[in-house]
Protein backbone atom coordinates (compact mmCIF):
# COMPACT_ATOMS: atom_id res chain seq x y z
CA UNK A 1 0.00 0.00 0.00
CA UNK A 2 2.82 2.42 0.89
CA UNK A 3 4.59 1.58 -2.36
CA UNK A 4 1.43 2.32 -4.35
CA UNK A 5 0.96 5.64 -2.59
CA UNK A 6 4.58 6.67 -3.17
CA UNK A 7 4.27 5.73 -6.83
CA UNK A 8 1.12 7.86 -7.15
CA UNK A 9 2.87 10.77 -5.42
CA UNK A 10 5.85 10.63 -7.80
CA UNK A 11 3.53 10.70 -10.82
CA UNK A 12 1.87 13.97 -9.77
CA UNK A 13 2.71 17.00 -11.86
CA UNK A 14 3.73 20.18 -10.05
CA UNK A 15 0.42 21.87 -10.89
CA UNK A 16 -1.52 18.90 -9.47
CA UNK A 17 0.53 19.00 -6.28
CA UNK A 18 -0.07 22.74 -6.04
CA UNK A 19 -3.81 22.22 -6.42
CA UNK A 20 -3.89 19.67 -3.62
CA UNK A 21 -1.60 21.45 -1.12
CA UNK A 22 -1.73 25.09 -2.21
CA UNK A 23 -4.59 26.22 0.03
CA UNK A 24 -3.20 24.35 3.01
CA UNK A 25 0.33 25.73 2.62
CA UNK A 26 -0.39 29.30 1.54
CA UNK A 27 -3.71 30.12 3.23
CA UNK A 28 -4.58 27.93 6.21
CA UNK A 29 -1.03 27.75 7.58
CA UNK A 30 -0.54 31.52 7.60
CA UNK A 31 -2.73 31.87 10.69
CA UNK A 32 -0.62 29.91 13.15
CA UNK A 33 2.34 28.06 11.61
CA UNK A 34 4.05 30.93 9.82
CA UNK A 35 3.03 33.43 12.47
CA UNK A 36 4.59 31.43 15.31
CA UNK A 37 7.70 30.81 13.21
CA UNK A 38 8.11 34.56 12.75
CA UNK A 39 7.52 35.14 16.47
CA UNK A 40 10.15 32.55 17.34
CA UNK A 41 12.66 34.05 14.91
CA UNK A 42 12.20 37.52 16.42
CA UNK A 43 12.58 36.13 19.94
CA UNK A 44 15.78 34.28 19.02
CA UNK A 45 17.31 37.45 17.56
CA UNK A 46 16.17 39.50 20.55
CA UNK A 47 17.49 36.96 23.02
CA UNK A 48 20.84 36.80 21.26
CA UNK A 49 21.05 40.59 21.19
CA UNK A 50 20.27 40.81 24.92
CA UNK A 51 22.87 38.15 25.68
CA UNK A 52 25.56 39.99 23.71
CA UNK A 53 24.71 43.26 25.49
CA UNK A 54 24.63 41.59 28.90
CA UNK A 55 20.93 42.36 29.43
CA UNK A 56 19.26 39.91 31.77
CA UNK A 57 15.51 39.45 32.24
CA UNK A 58 13.97 40.79 35.44
CA UNK A 59 13.81 38.20 38.20
CA UNK A 60 11.44 40.07 40.53
CA UNK A 61 7.85 41.17 40.09
CA UNK A 62 7.56 44.95 39.91
CA UNK A 63 3.76 45.30 39.89
CA UNK A 64 1.60 44.63 42.95
CA UNK A 65 -1.80 46.30 42.47
CA UNK A 66 -4.81 45.40 44.59
CA UNK A 67 -6.60 42.40 43.09
CA UNK A 68 -10.10 41.00 43.44
CA UNK A 69 -10.87 37.52 42.13
CA UNK A 70 -14.49 36.95 41.12
CA UNK A 71 -15.60 33.32 41.21
CA UNK A 72 -19.06 32.89 39.71
CA UNK A 73 -20.70 29.50 39.65
CA UNK A 74 -23.93 27.55 39.52
CA UNK A 75 -23.91 24.31 41.55
CA UNK A 76 -20.11 24.20 41.90
CA UNK A 77 -20.13 22.76 45.39
CA UNK A 78 -17.72 19.98 44.48
CA UNK A 79 -15.03 22.35 43.15
CA UNK A 80 -15.36 25.71 44.92
CA UNK A 81 -13.25 24.79 47.98
CA UNK A 82 -10.32 23.61 45.86
CA UNK A 83 -10.56 26.73 43.69
CA UNK A 84 -10.37 29.00 46.75
CA UNK A 85 -7.49 27.01 48.23
CA UNK A 86 -5.55 27.30 44.95
CA UNK A 87 -5.23 31.08 45.31
CA UNK A 88 -5.31 31.69 49.05
CA UNK A 89 -2.02 33.17 50.28
CA UNK A 90 -0.50 33.37 46.78
CA UNK A 91 -0.77 37.17 46.52
CA UNK A 92 -0.52 39.85 49.25
CA UNK A 93 -3.20 42.37 48.22
CA UNK A 94 -6.03 40.01 47.42
CA UNK A 95 -9.74 39.78 48.04
CA UNK A 96 -12.02 36.94 46.93
CA UNK A 97 -15.67 37.29 46.01
CA UNK A 98 -17.74 34.15 45.44
CA UNK A 99 -21.06 34.59 43.65
CA UNK A 100 -23.47 31.68 43.77
CA UNK A 101 -25.83 32.01 40.82
CA UNK A 102 -28.89 30.15 42.06
CA UNK A 103 -26.96 27.14 43.37
CA UNK A 104 -28.82 24.35 45.20
CA UNK A 105 -25.98 21.87 45.84
CA UNK A 106 -24.35 23.31 48.96
CA UNK A 107 -21.91 25.61 47.12
CA UNK A 108 -22.90 28.56 49.32
CA UNK A 109 -22.36 26.70 52.59
CA UNK A 110 -18.94 25.43 51.50
CA UNK A 111 -17.84 28.92 50.42
CA UNK A 112 -19.18 30.46 53.62
CA UNK A 113 -17.26 27.95 55.70
CA UNK A 114 -14.07 28.89 53.86
CA UNK A 115 -14.85 32.61 54.35
CA UNK A 116 -15.31 32.07 58.09
CA UNK A 117 -11.80 30.64 58.32
CA UNK A 118 -10.05 33.05 55.95
CA UNK A 119 -10.11 36.84 55.94
CA UNK A 120 -10.91 38.83 52.81
CA UNK A 121 -13.48 36.42 51.40
CA UNK A 122 -17.03 37.57 50.57
CA UNK A 123 -19.81 35.17 49.60
CA UNK A 124 -22.83 36.44 47.66
CA UNK A 125 -25.81 34.24 46.92
CA UNK A 126 -29.09 34.62 45.08
CA UNK A 127 -31.94 32.15 44.92
CA UNK A 128 -32.70 32.41 41.20
CA UNK A 129 -30.16 31.88 38.43
CA UNK A 130 -29.54 35.02 36.40
CA UNK A 131 -26.60 33.96 34.23
CA UNK A 132 -22.87 34.51 34.39
CA UNK A 133 -22.87 38.11 33.15
CA UNK A 134 -25.32 39.41 35.73
CA UNK A 135 -23.51 37.48 38.48
CA UNK A 136 -20.18 39.03 37.48
CA UNK A 137 -21.73 42.50 37.45
CA UNK A 138 -23.21 41.91 40.89
CA UNK A 139 -19.83 40.88 42.28
CA UNK A 140 -18.13 43.85 40.61
CA UNK A 141 -20.21 46.24 42.72
CA UNK A 142 -18.55 44.96 45.91
CA UNK A 143 -14.91 45.64 45.09
CA UNK A 144 -12.68 48.68 44.74
CA UNK A 145 -9.59 46.70 43.75
CA UNK A 146 -7.52 48.05 40.87
CA UNK A 147 -7.55 44.75 38.98
CA UNK A 148 -10.47 42.33 38.70
CA UNK A 149 -9.63 38.73 37.88
CA UNK A 150 -12.34 36.38 36.61
CA UNK A 151 -12.01 32.69 37.35
CA UNK A 152 -14.21 29.64 36.78
CA UNK A 153 -15.01 27.68 39.91
CA UNK A 154 -13.65 24.48 38.38
CA UNK A 155 -10.24 26.04 37.68
CA UNK A 156 -6.98 25.92 39.65
CA UNK A 157 -4.29 28.62 39.63
CA UNK A 158 -0.59 27.91 39.28
CA UNK A 159 1.57 29.16 42.17
CA UNK A 160 2.58 32.49 40.58
CA UNK A 161 -0.48 32.96 38.38
CA UNK A 162 -1.74 36.14 40.04
CA UNK A 163 1.73 37.70 40.13
CA UNK A 164 2.22 36.92 36.44
CA UNK A 165 -1.14 38.19 35.23
CA UNK A 166 -0.81 41.65 36.84
CA UNK A 167 2.67 42.42 35.46
CA UNK A 168 1.50 43.63 31.99
CA UNK A 169 -0.60 46.32 33.70
CA UNK A 170 2.65 48.24 34.20
CA UNK A 171 1.79 49.59 30.75
CA UNK A 172 -1.07 52.08 31.24
CA UNK A 173 -2.37 51.25 27.74
CA UNK A 174 -3.08 47.65 28.73
CA UNK A 175 -6.75 47.30 29.60
CA UNK A 176 -7.00 43.54 30.08
CA UNK A 177 -4.70 40.52 30.23
CA UNK A 178 -5.35 37.04 28.89
CA UNK A 179 -3.85 34.13 30.82
CA UNK A 180 -3.03 30.59 29.73
CA UNK A 181 -5.69 27.96 30.27
CA UNK A 182 -4.67 24.30 30.38
CA UNK A 183 -6.67 21.09 30.58
CA UNK A 184 -6.77 19.78 34.14
CA UNK A 185 -8.05 16.34 33.11
CA UNK A 186 -5.74 16.18 30.09
CA UNK A 187 -5.14 12.43 30.06
CA UNK A 188 -8.63 11.25 31.03
CA UNK A 189 -9.36 9.96 27.52
CA UNK A 190 -8.67 10.70 23.86
CA UNK A 191 -11.16 13.57 23.81
CA UNK A 192 -9.52 15.46 26.71
CA UNK A 193 -5.99 14.70 25.49
CA UNK A 194 -6.68 16.32 22.14
CA UNK A 195 -8.16 19.37 23.85
CA UNK A 196 -5.07 19.61 26.05
CA UNK A 197 -2.84 19.79 22.98
CA UNK A 198 -5.20 22.25 21.28
CA UNK A 199 -5.18 24.55 24.32
CA UNK A 200 -1.37 24.61 24.39
CA UNK A 201 -1.21 25.59 20.73
CA UNK A 202 -4.11 28.01 20.39
CA UNK A 203 -4.04 29.62 23.86
CA UNK A 204 -0.45 29.39 25.08
CA UNK A 205 1.21 29.89 21.67
CA UNK A 206 -1.55 31.55 19.64
CA UNK A 207 -2.30 34.30 22.10
CA UNK A 208 1.36 35.17 22.53
CA UNK A 209 1.49 35.71 18.78
CA UNK A 210 -1.71 37.78 18.75
CA UNK A 211 -0.30 39.89 21.57
CA UNK A 212 2.78 40.71 19.45
CA UNK A 213 0.57 41.92 16.60
CA UNK A 214 -1.85 43.70 18.97
CA UNK A 215 -4.76 41.65 17.62
CA UNK A 216 -5.68 39.68 20.74
CA UNK A 217 -9.47 39.52 20.80
CA UNK A 218 -10.39 37.47 23.84
CA UNK A 219 -9.65 37.17 27.54
CA UNK A 220 -10.80 33.74 28.69
CA UNK A 221 -13.62 33.65 31.20
CA UNK A 222 -11.80 30.80 32.97
CA UNK A 223 -8.91 33.12 33.89
CA UNK A 224 -8.46 36.72 32.81
CA UNK A 225 -7.75 40.13 34.35
CA UNK A 226 -9.26 43.58 33.75
CA UNK A 227 -8.80 47.11 35.02
CA UNK A 228 -11.79 47.67 37.26
CA UNK A 229 -12.30 51.26 36.16
CA UNK A 230 -12.63 50.12 32.55
CA UNK A 231 -15.20 47.48 33.45
CA UNK A 232 -17.22 50.13 35.26
CA UNK A 233 -16.76 52.56 32.38
CA UNK A 234 -18.29 50.14 29.85
CA UNK A 235 -21.04 49.03 32.21
CA UNK A 236 -19.66 45.58 33.02
CA UNK A 237 -20.46 42.42 31.12
CA UNK A 238 -23.29 42.17 28.60
CA UNK A 239 -25.46 39.06 28.52
CA UNK A 240 -23.66 36.11 26.89
CA UNK A 241 -22.95 33.49 25.74
CA UNK A 242 -19.51 34.61 24.64
CA UNK A 243 -19.42 37.47 27.14
CA UNK A 244 -15.66 37.09 27.56
CA UNK A 245 -14.99 37.91 23.90
CA UNK A 246 -17.59 40.67 23.92
CA UNK A 247 -16.14 42.52 26.93
CA UNK A 248 -12.66 42.25 25.40
CA UNK A 249 -13.78 43.91 22.17
CA UNK A 250 -15.53 46.65 24.12
CA UNK A 251 -12.28 47.42 25.94
CA UNK A 252 -10.39 47.44 22.64
CA UNK A 253 -12.99 49.89 21.33
CA UNK A 254 -11.86 52.35 24.02
CA UNK A 255 -8.33 52.24 22.58
CA UNK A 256 -6.73 49.94 25.12
CA UNK A 257 -4.48 47.01 24.30
CA UNK A 258 -5.14 43.42 25.32
CA UNK A 259 -1.97 41.70 26.53
CA UNK A 260 -1.09 38.05 27.11
CA UNK A 261 0.57 36.61 30.21
CA UNK A 262 1.61 33.14 28.99
CA UNK A 263 3.15 32.07 32.31
CA UNK A 264 0.01 32.95 34.25
CA UNK A 265 -1.73 29.62 33.95
CA UNK A 266 -4.68 27.79 35.37
CA UNK A 267 -5.99 24.27 35.02
CA UNK A 268 -9.62 23.80 34.08
CA UNK A 269 -11.80 20.79 33.41
CA UNK A 270 -12.57 20.17 29.74
CA UNK A 271 -15.44 18.07 28.33
CA UNK A 272 -14.84 14.34 28.48
CA UNK A 273 -17.46 13.34 25.92
CA UNK A 274 -17.50 14.12 22.21
CA UNK A 275 -21.13 15.27 22.11
CA UNK A 276 -20.57 17.72 25.00
CA UNK A 277 -17.44 19.04 23.31
CA UNK A 278 -19.35 19.50 20.04
CA UNK A 279 -22.07 21.48 21.82
CA UNK A 280 -19.47 23.61 23.64
CA UNK A 281 -17.72 24.53 20.41
CA UNK A 282 -20.98 25.33 18.68
CA UNK A 283 -21.70 27.80 21.47
CA UNK A 284 -18.20 29.30 21.35
CA UNK A 285 -17.98 29.54 17.56
CA UNK A 286 -21.28 31.35 17.15
CA UNK A 287 -19.64 34.42 18.71
CA UNK A 288 -17.72 35.32 15.53
CA UNK A 289 -21.08 36.00 13.85
CA UNK A 290 -22.71 37.57 16.90
CA UNK A 291 -19.89 39.98 17.73
CA UNK A 292 -17.47 40.44 14.81
CA UNK A 293 -20.22 40.37 12.15
CA UNK A 294 -23.01 42.13 14.03
CA UNK A 295 -22.56 43.84 17.39
CA UNK A 296 -19.06 45.27 16.88
CA UNK A 297 -18.96 45.40 13.09
CA UNK A 298 -18.62 49.19 13.19
CA UNK A 299 -15.13 48.85 14.70
CA UNK A 300 -13.99 48.12 11.13
CA UNK A 301 -15.49 51.36 9.73
CA UNK A 302 -12.49 53.49 8.78
CA UNK A 303 -14.52 56.70 8.93
CA UNK A 304 -15.52 56.19 12.56
CA UNK A 305 -13.78 58.11 15.34
CA UNK A 306 -12.78 54.94 17.19
CA UNK A 307 -11.33 53.22 14.09
CA UNK A 308 -7.89 51.63 14.55
CA UNK A 309 -5.98 49.59 12.01
CA UNK A 310 -5.12 46.84 14.46
CA UNK A 311 -8.84 46.35 15.10
CA UNK A 312 -9.45 46.14 11.37
CA UNK A 313 -6.72 43.52 11.02
CA UNK A 314 -8.28 41.58 13.91
CA UNK A 315 -11.73 41.65 12.30
CA UNK A 316 -10.42 40.80 8.84
CA UNK A 317 -8.53 37.83 10.27
CA UNK A 318 -11.70 36.56 11.97
CA UNK A 319 -13.88 37.08 8.88
CA UNK A 320 -11.33 35.52 6.57
CA UNK A 321 -10.37 32.42 8.57
CA UNK A 322 -13.53 31.77 10.60
CA UNK A 323 -16.08 32.33 7.84
CA UNK A 324 -14.61 32.53 4.33
CA UNK A 325 -11.89 29.90 4.82
CA UNK A 326 -14.26 27.67 6.75
CA UNK A 327 -16.68 27.55 3.81
CA UNK A 328 -13.79 27.29 1.37
CA UNK A 329 -12.28 24.39 3.35
CA UNK A 330 -15.38 22.26 2.88
CA UNK A 331 -16.11 23.25 -0.71
CA UNK A 332 -12.50 22.94 -1.80
CA UNK A 333 -12.20 19.58 -0.09
CA UNK A 334 -15.26 18.22 -1.89
CA UNK A 335 -13.98 19.62 -5.20
CA UNK A 336 -10.58 17.97 -4.68
CA UNK A 337 -12.16 14.60 -4.00
CA UNK A 338 -14.33 15.00 -7.11
CA UNK A 339 -11.51 15.82 -9.53
CA UNK A 340 -9.31 13.10 -8.03
CA UNK A 341 -12.16 10.62 -7.74
CA UNK A 342 -10.04 7.59 -8.50
CA UNK A 343 -7.36 8.66 -6.02
CA UNK A 344 -9.44 10.17 -3.21
CA UNK A 345 -7.74 7.99 -0.61
CA UNK A 346 -4.29 9.01 -1.81
CA UNK A 347 -5.26 12.69 -1.69
CA UNK A 348 -6.55 12.36 1.88
CA UNK A 349 -3.33 10.66 2.98
CA UNK A 350 -1.25 13.43 1.40
CA UNK A 351 -3.32 16.13 3.12
CA UNK A 352 -3.07 14.28 6.42
CA UNK A 353 0.73 14.02 6.19
CA UNK A 354 1.04 17.70 5.29
CA UNK A 355 -1.13 18.71 8.26
CA UNK A 356 0.87 16.41 10.51
CA UNK A 357 4.15 17.97 9.36
CA UNK A 358 2.92 21.48 10.09
CA UNK A 359 1.70 20.42 13.52
CA UNK A 360 5.09 18.86 14.20
CA UNK A 361 6.71 22.24 13.49
CA UNK A 362 4.33 23.90 15.93
CA UNK A 363 5.03 21.23 18.52
CA UNK A 364 8.77 21.94 18.33
CA UNK A 365 8.05 25.64 18.83
CA UNK A 366 5.78 24.83 21.76
CA UNK A 367 8.52 22.82 23.45
CA UNK A 368 10.93 25.70 22.87
CA UNK A 369 8.66 28.16 24.71
CA UNK A 370 7.40 25.77 27.37
CA UNK A 371 8.37 26.02 31.04
CA UNK A 372 7.18 22.42 31.51
CA UNK A 373 8.56 20.67 28.41
CA UNK A 374 8.18 17.22 29.94
CA UNK A 375 4.43 17.58 30.34
CA UNK A 376 4.05 19.30 26.97
CA UNK A 377 6.00 16.53 25.28
CA UNK A 378 3.64 14.01 26.81
CA UNK A 379 0.63 16.08 25.69
CA UNK A 380 2.11 16.27 22.17
CA UNK A 381 2.23 12.48 21.81
CA UNK A 382 -1.40 12.73 20.68
CA UNK A 383 -0.19 14.51 17.51
CA UNK A 384 -1.03 11.70 15.00
CA UNK A 385 -4.73 12.09 15.85
CA UNK A 386 -4.76 15.88 15.69
CA UNK A 387 -5.52 16.35 11.95
CA UNK A 388 -8.66 14.24 12.44
CA UNK A 389 -9.56 16.32 15.49
CA UNK A 390 -9.21 19.48 13.39
CA UNK A 391 -11.78 18.10 10.96
CA UNK A 392 -14.10 17.50 13.93
CA UNK A 393 -13.63 21.12 15.09
CA UNK A 394 -14.26 22.49 11.59
CA UNK A 395 -17.51 20.56 11.51
CA UNK A 396 -18.58 22.20 14.77
CA UNK A 397 -17.43 25.60 13.39
CA UNK A 398 -19.49 25.16 10.23
CA UNK A 399 -22.63 24.15 12.12
CA UNK A 400 -22.24 27.09 14.51
CA UNK A 401 -21.72 29.69 11.77
CA UNK A 402 -24.67 28.42 9.72
CA UNK A 403 -26.92 28.33 12.80
CA UNK A 404 -26.06 31.86 13.79
CA UNK A 405 -25.99 33.42 10.33
CA UNK A 406 -29.37 32.07 9.26
CA UNK A 407 -31.22 31.12 12.46
CA UNK A 408 -29.67 33.26 15.24
CA UNK A 409 -29.39 30.17 17.40
CA UNK A 410 -27.77 32.07 20.27
CA UNK A 411 -31.27 33.41 21.04
CA UNK A 412 -32.21 29.92 22.24
CA UNK A 413 -28.98 29.05 24.05
CA UNK A 414 -29.68 27.78 27.57
CA UNK A 415 -26.30 29.08 28.73
CA UNK A 416 -28.33 32.15 29.65
CA UNK A 417 -31.61 31.68 31.58
CA UNK A 418 -34.65 32.21 29.36
CA UNK A 419 -36.07 35.01 31.54
CA UNK A 420 -32.83 36.97 31.04
CA UNK A 421 -32.28 36.01 27.42
CA UNK A 422 -35.82 36.99 26.34
CA UNK A 423 -35.45 40.49 27.78
CA UNK A 424 -32.06 41.15 26.21
CA UNK A 425 -31.27 42.71 22.86
CA UNK A 426 -30.28 40.00 20.36
CA UNK A 427 -27.50 40.84 17.95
Amino acid sequence: MLTDWLHWLTTLRFDELAVILGVLLFVDSTRYVYGTLCMAAVDVVRGLSNWLRGVRPATEYSQCPTVCVLLVGHNEGDTIADALESMWGRYPRLELIVVSDGSTDGMVEIAQQFAAEHAGVLVLSREERGGKSSALNWGLRYTRAEIVVCMDCDSRFSDNALWEIVQPFADPQVGAVSATVEAWNAFHNLCTWLQAYEYRQTIFMGRQMADRFNTLAIVSGAFGAFRRELLERIGGWDVGPGEDGDVTLRIRRLGYRIAAAPQASCLTKVPTEWDRLFQQRRRWDRSVVTYECRKHFDMAYFWQRHFRWNNFVLFFERWFFNIYCLAHWWLYGMWLLWIFTGNAGNVLVLLYLCLLTMELVQTLLLLGYSHSPGRDLRVSLILPFYPLYQAFLKTADAVAVIEELFFRRSKQDNFVPAKVRDKTWHW
